[in-house]
């Protein structure tokens, strides 16, 4: 069985780096102010980008040969497109049209 490894002569606190954020002050070092603050500003809006719509669950019934034709057409606008197009962003559309929202 092997014994644990003697640290007794290791001088530096491993705790320090953590807690001192050396890492993120390295990094502050080599930027610059302006340009630290484009990564910031570019980084914000990409998250704004990206970040989902609140959405709220709609449960309605719809007659057989609609859902068919809503489920036929989304696959038939999936393959057209090589994209997954789901029968909710077809009734999305459909509604955003209907009612002038953008």
């Amino acid at each position: 069985m092997k014994s644990k490894p003697d640290i007794k002569s290791f001088n530096k606190d491993p705790n320090d780096f953590l807690e001192g954020g050396e890492a993120d002050k390295a990094l502050s070092k080599s930027r610059s102010a302006p340009e630290r603050a484009t990564v910031e500003d570019a980084t914000a809006s990409a998250i704004e980008a990206f970040k989902p719509e609140p959405t709220v669950q709609k449960l309605f019934r719809l007659r057989w040969d609609i859902a068919n034709a809503l489920k036929l057409g989304a696959a038939q606008e999936s393959a057209k497109t090589g994209k997954r197009v789901t029968e909710t962003d077809i009734i999305q559309q459909l509604l955003k049209k209907h009612y002038s929202l953008k």
